[in-house]
């Protein structure tokens, strides 16, 4: 069982769906921003594991789809979200033109 943020990102006519480790987070989000013009890059770096398993507890969900330029992150779990770190990436999001929500659970972080 892993503590992850699952990814699931739309491309082309494709979806991808991979479970990226907790401690990688902030790491995957600068990716994601820096990569979102060759989202397979990403993917590649990413995409290693075998997808969400039964098992892994999932703090979140992050939904990319790059054809239609929207970002929807969603956290059920305060696991060490840094959440100014994703605050920021939120911003710089739109300032690419990516319609981009952030949800966060309401318990203190």
């Amino acid at each position: 069982m892993a503590n992850c943020v699952a990814y699931n990102i739309r491309h082309s006519l494709r979806s991808t769906t991979m479970c990226v480790p907790l401690g990688k987070l902030n790491e995957s989000l600068d990716d994601l921003n820096n990569y979102l013009d060759n989202i397979n890059k990403f993917i590649d770096k990413y995409g290693q594991s075998e997808g969400v398993g039964k098992d892994d507890a999932n703090a979140g969900i992050i939904i990319v789809n790059t054809g239609k330029k929207i970002v929807d992150i969603s956290f059920s779990q305060n696991l060490g979200i840094d959440k100014q770190k994703v605050n920021r990436i939120v911003e710089e999001l739109k300032n690419k033109k990516y319609n981009v929500k952030a949800q966060f659970p309401s318990t203190p972080f």
